[in-house]
């Protein structure tokens, strides 16, 4: 790795106290597309830039100053230091301590971040990537891609702080997007649009051709879909539906800021099914929020959040562990706005937050015995922004594609109307955590979370 961003500045600094800097230098490449055609690329797009933390004791509390700059500068770095030196002076928060991870490793320990091929060959590996895309498309009348984009991000973070760490790795991470249209003759029913959004480590062109194949039949099977019933219903939800429903709710609740405004578990309280223990895992490969150590520095690890269905651990950042006169769990991260993470990490201060939730296998099966054991209900393929709120926990969304099940098997489509609840709730109230009926046995990643399908017993589902 080449990139010394956070090093430089580092070695500019001329101030006293704690201190950490994040650094980071990127290039963005992106092909946007139109139906088959080709219609923009572009990249690199080249960006490096900076953050400063300051920290300073004062009143049993801490003054903690944040400011990003692009400016490496000597001057633009002693402006950048006077702005935070002034933050300080104004901001106070109730941290007894603040301990940084300390180490002079210059390197991190190898996690499965980087597409070699990428970051060797961007433009080409991207092109080739977008060609396998849209190549199953050709020849068919009924389907066809109607817009979509892959934006490539290739990062060099390099961290520094007052305790002589200094570490730093490259990563890679692609956005697709891509939506997928069933049409057909006017006699019929109205076009069917299946989305595609995905965020991932790396590309693999020769996966494509089954992928796309699902996705052109969600568009068909959106285009004739029924109507959503309506009533609590058994609904089955797979990793790619949890993704957008448990790490905004857990990564906020289960971490110290959580505790400080006492909206966290108490440990040891029930909060899931028996059979229900999760972990966090940074170190998961290939996943989007696996990294050799957290946006502060400090080595990604393990923790079990939930032990058969009690909490058993919370996540902690460096600031929110000062609150506690703790050790940073590395669990701080940069850059999450909406639940989405920007390619512009820097200009982002750190907050704790979970990596990937690793939901631990159950004993009930496949898919089609989880769909056998529910019974009646629903399977949720796809859930329009599920939009979970951290603090209640509540979550809703819209079913933009889902299977009735009928007599323990797979029907017909549905789509339309909204399914929703509690993620977690207070012990003794029901919530999609305790109401989990069956634990699948089949994992799958899917960005936050590395989980089986769930069946809910049940959901609330409120027909269009």
């Amino acid at each position: 790795m080449s990139a010394d961003t956070a090093f430089r500045v580092a070695e500019a600094l001329r101030v006293d106290g704690p201190w950490e800097v994040f650094g980071e230098r990127s290039r963005r490449y992106e092909i946007h597309f139109n139906g088959r055609s080709i219609e923009m690329v572009r990249g690199p797009i080249s960006l490096e830039g900076y953050s400063l933390g300051l920290f300073r004791q004062r009143d049993g509390g801490a003054g903690v100053g944040f400011q990003a700059s692009t400016d490496l500068s000597g001057p633009g770095i002693v402006e950048t230091v006077a702005d935070a030196e002034s933050l300080c002076r104004y901001s106070s928060f109730p941290a007894k301590s603040i301990s940084l991870p300390e180490t002079t490793s210059t390197s991190a320990e190898d996690v499965e971040v980087l597409d070699p091929h990428l970051w060797d060959r961007p433009m080409e590996t991207l092109q080739a990537y977008v060609h396998a895309l849209l190549e199953p498309f050709d020849g068919l009348k009924d389907v066809l891609p109607s817009f979509g984009s892959v934006r490539a991000t290739l990062a060099e973070t390099t961290i520094a702080n007052s305790t002589g760490l200094q570490v730093g790795y490259p990563q890679s991470v692609v956005e697709v997007e891509v939506a997928v249209k069933a049409v057909g003759g006017p006699e019929g029913p109205g076009p069917g649009e299946y989305w595609v959004n995905d965020n991932v480590r790396r590309l693999e062109p020769s996966s494509l051709g089954p992928k796309v194949e699902e996705w052109c039949q969600y568009a068909r099977d959106v285009r004739k879909a029924a109507a959503t019933p309506t009533g609590n219903l058994p609904v089955v939800l797979p990793s790619s539906v949890l993704s957008g429903i448990l790490p905004p709710v857990i990564g906020s609740r289960f971490t110290g800021r959580g505790r400080l405004r006492e909206t966290a578990p108490a440990i040891g309280e029930k909060r899931g099914c028996d059979a229900l223990t999760i972990w966090d895992d940074g170190r998961i490969p290939w996943a989007v929020p696996s990294s050799p150590v957290d946006d502060e520095g400090t080595p990604h690890g393990r923790r079990k959040l939930l032990s058969q269905g009690q909490v058993s651990e919370l996540m902690y950042d460096v600031l929110y562990a000062g609150a506690f006169d703790l050790r940073s769990t590395g669990n701080a991260a940069r850059g999450i706005v909406f639940g989405f993470r920007d390619w512009r990490r820097f200009l982002y201060s750190p907050a704790g937050t979970s990596t990937t939730l690793v939901i631990e296998p159950g004993t009930d099966g496949t898919d089609t015995e989880l769909i056998e054991a529910a019974g009646d209900g629903i399977w949720l393929q796809q859930l329009g922004w599920a939009i979970p709120d951290p603090l209640s926990g509540a979550f809703g969304g819209e079913i933009r594609i889902g299977y009735r099940i009928r007599h323990g098997k797979l029907a017909e489509p549905v789509r339309g109307g909204t399914v929703g609840g509690v993620v977690m709730a207070a012990p003794g109230n029901p919530s999609l955590l305790a109401n989990i009926g069956a634990i699948g046995s089949m994992p799958s990643l899917s960005e936050g979370i590395f989980a089986p399908a769930l069946l809910v017993k049940p959901l609330t589902v409120a027909g269009s």
